[in-house]
């Protein structure tokens, strides 16, 4: 059997059994079903795309990790304009369009590493709705966003570092 078929048979397999709480996770976190179905297909479909790097044991978490991402992607779809840098100028400047292009990359680094973040910051979830939606204490979840918002604007202050003349007033 090739590789490509047992991968999807173990992801249909892994579907029958885990799907149903897949799509629970996702729709806690997306709000609707149809979103949360996206999520989940998006997910099985980056599972089979990513199973040679399935290191074996139990797939929930793995599985649970990639749907949660994807998730995470469409929660930030939902957001016109996030990562964008404004500089109030008609044409943006060399520099402003570099400067949107680490805002974007450092939203999606934080995305995928941070996820009570951006459920906090770009979906606009309070700390219980996070935890509910990421199925942790609230406490849990209130650390994490306070952790992930701390580490996101450390970072971010050392990024603009090289661009001293755009940092705010």
């Amino acid at each position: 059997m090739s590789t490509s078929i047992s991968a999807g048979v173990e992801i249909d397999s892994w579907y029958r059994a885990y799907g149903a709480r897949l799509r629970g996770a996702t729709k806690r976190m997306l709000g609707n079903l149809d979103d949360a179905e996206d999520a989940l297909h998006d997910a099985f479909v980056a599972a089979f795309r990513s199973y040679e790097r399935y290191d074996g044991g139990d797939p929930y978490p793995w599985l649970h990790r990639i749907a949660t991402r994807k998730a995470l992607n469409i929660l930030a779809a939902r957001r016109p304009g996030v990562g964008r840098v404004i500089s109030g100028r008609a044409e943006p400047s060399a520099e402003d369009q570099a400067l949107d292009r680490i805002a974007t990359r450092e939203l999606a680094a934080m995305i995928h590493t941070e996820p009570a973040v951006a459920l906090h910051v770009i979906g606009g979830f309070r700390f219980r709705e996070v935890g509910e939606r990421l199925d942790t204490p609230l406490a849990t979840a209130a650390t994490r966003i306070r952790r992930g918002k701390r580490r996101l604007r450390d970072h971010l202050k050392a990024t603009l570092s090289a661009f001293p003349e755009s940092r705010p007033a």
